[in-house]
């Protein structure tokens, strides 16, 4: 509530704060006391504090949830960020190891030819692959009784050569399986310091390059001014993030949302059916909705999927004459058609067009605007208050449970202060 991010400012302020030292009893604590407590008390139960907190909100303040506000902002890491490591270069170098000791092998297989000896030549290659050839090289090392050889003008022999690069590039093989493992199908880079941090771009850019810095999606849902969902994701954009989020609302309240709102990054086909399936509203923009909702030349152009008719055979009219000719169904799940009067092929999604309809007639009605309103005010005004007034704009802490512990406790401090203000403005 204090905005005090530092241990060693609370430690000061239990010396000094007389409310604080009313709080702590006159006990003044250390910051390493403080730390203590922290990772051994509160971070396995800082989950249960916020939400236990957050019902009581609920049931004193009398908070409408079935409208959740949603949005996201990126954070920085406390981690370097020159210590990334990215996918495509990963698998660029896998590539260049892969040809390197299909080479190798070749060289081997020469060289053994006459002792009918043979390694496997392949595309890719795993640690599988090279430990057959280690420990074969091993044996005829020992067989020969070879000893290694190193520094200027020492000759290495064959064997030398062949196990110090099978060892390399096994290790090299190990360290490439590594990196791709940290991170996971989804991601395409991490931070050496903070393994679960993304390299993403922050608004906050402060060498005006663009630059790609380590951080967290941090996304939360407000009602009636409270914080009472939060995320903390590595996803770089939003729509993967929603899902996961109100799966972990239902999880903690016991219920949906009836209304969860969100910007543009949200809205797509996955998240629309996802909420319908589960009782939701649509009240989510998709991107092109302000420009199917605003453009007067794109609103009225015939061509439009949304403004595209159907027959009474259920076939869509060509604006040019006929009808649109149905060909096939593509990988993605969109229909293909060929449309006559345009000469080509395009593609549609039925299931998509009735979302974005049902979406922009929506938000154009009263509440749609209501809603629209308050989710601008709402939790882009918690987001403002967090990073100008409570100065998150950089994690002091690595990992995601301990990020997640971080923003919590700043959560905690936020429906606290609110809780606060509102009481003190009723009073006076």
């Amino acid at each position: 509530m204090e905005k005090i991010q530092s241990l060693r400012e609370m430690s000061k302020a239990a010396r000094n704060d007389i409310r604080i030292m009313w709080l702590t009893d006159e006990l003044k604590p250390s910051h390493q006391a403080i730390n203590n407590f922290i990772h051994r008390h509160l971070k396995v139960n800082i989950e249960e504090i916020f939400y236990d907190l957050n019902k009581l909100l609920i049931e004193k303040e009398n908070i409408n949830t079935s409208r959740l506000y949603i949005d996201g902002t990126k954070i920085e890491s406390n981690a370097n960020k020159y210590t990334f490591v990215w996918r495509g270069s990963i698998e660029k170098f896998s590539e260049k190891l892969y040809k390197k000791i299909t080479v190798l092998f070749e060289k081997m297989n020469m060289e053994y030819e006459y002792e009918n000896i043979y390694f496997p030549v392949y595309d890719i290659y795993d640690e599988s692959h090279i430990t057959p050839a280690i420990i074969f090289i091993e044996k005829e090392i020992e067989k020969h009784e070879i000893e290694f050889v190193y520094g200027k003008g020492k000759h290495k022999t064959s064997l030398q050569k062949f196990y110090e690069l099978l060892v390399e590039y096994k290790e090299k093989l190990k360290e490439y399986k590594e990196h791709l493992k940290i991170m996971g199908p989804d991601r395409n880079s991490y931070s050496k310091t903070d393994k679960d941090a993304t390299f993403m771009r922050m608004k906050d850019d402060h060498m005006h390059n663009s630059q790609l810095k380590p951080g967290y999606n941090i996304q939360i849902g407000v009602s009636d001014e409270y914080i009472l969902h939060v995320g903390i994701s590595s996803e770089r954009n939003d729509y993967r993030t929603l899902i996961p989020f109100l799966e972990g609302f239902k999880t903690k309240y016991g219920y949906y949302p009836k209304y969860p709102v969100g910007d543009s990054g949200y809205g797509g086909l996955i998240n629309y059916r996802y909420m319908k399936l589960n009782d939701m509203e649509i009240y989510t923009k998709y991107n092109m909705y302000e420009k199917d909702t605003k453009d007067k030349k794109r609103m009225k152009d015939p061509y439009l999927a949304l403004n595209l008719k159907k027959d009474n055979d259920g076939n869509f009219i060509d604006p040019g004459g006929g009808t649109y000719k149905f060909l096939y169904r593509n990988k993605r799940g969109n229909d293909v058609y060929y449309v006559p009067s345009l000469g080509k092929n395009r593609e549609l999604n039925e299931e998509l067009m009735s979302y974005q309809k049902e979406a922009i007639k929506n938000l154009q009605s009263d509440l749609g605007i209501e809603l629209r309103v308050q989710r601008s005010i709402q939790v882009e005004g918690a987001f403002g208050v967090i990073k100008d007034v409570f100065k998150v704009r950089r994690f002091r802490r690595i990992l995601t449970e301990n990020v997640k512990l971080e923003f919590l406790l700043v959560a905690i401090g936020y429906n606290l202060s609110k809780y606060h203000n509102k009481r003190y403005r009723i009073v006076n």
